[in-house]
């Protein structure tokens, strides 16, 4: 079967690229981690299989593409180093599509979270022709409620998620229009 078109995305500082094999390894250490992952579903339970887990997710987010959107892998634009994945993702038992994103430790608190939410939100809207997107996060994750909320999505309240209690949040296509979030 014929491997999906992924595009590509640079913002100021970033690029979101397809994944490929050649990230493997810093893929595995991303989910290796366990302050990286600690906010993730599994969270630190899953560091022991951060290589397996690299490649069924790498898999996966090629995979996903078929949609017509999905997850990158994002490089710093100047140097090319892999800084972690970002993008949408279709929800398992509902029609949402949900923004993600996960960075490596160095890369927090520079903007590139919120850089690379507002570029995959773009893509969802412009280009996918998305009405809706959702996130959801833990709720002591607050740096990443901090992400969603600059970006324009609101809380939605808690929520129960897989098994996790959650914080919800949303956007509308027709909100992230009218309040400025398109690129002029």
């Amino acid at each position: 079967m014929r491997e999906p078109r992924i595009p590509s995305i640079t913002t100021d500082r970033l690029t979101l690229r397809g994944f490929s094999a050649t990230d493997r390894d810093a893929y595995a250490a991303l989910r290796g981690d366990p302050d990286v992952v600690r906010y993730l579903p599994g969270g630190e339970a899953l560091v022991a299989f951060a290589e397996q887990i690299a490649d069924t997710r790498i898999a996966a987010f090629r995979e996903g593409w078929k949609r017509g959107f999905g997850v990158w892998a994002v490089e710093e634009a100047a140097t090319g180093t892999f800084v972690g994945q970002a993008g949408l993702a279709a929800m398992d038992r509902t029609a949402d599509v949900e923004v993600l994103y996960a960075l490596a430790r160095p890369y927090w608190g520079k903007g590139f979270a919120r850089e690379a939410a507002a570029a995959a939100l773009r893509f969802g809207f412009e280009r996918v022709g998305l009405d809706r997107i959702v996130a959801f996060v833990l709720p002591e994750n607050g740096a990443s409620a901090r992400v969603l909320e600059a970006v324009g999505l609101r809380s939605t309240g808690e929520t129960d998620y897989n098994g996790f209690k959650v914080q919800g949040f949303a956007i509308e296509a027709d909100e992230w229009r009218a309040n400025g979030w398109v690129r002029k």
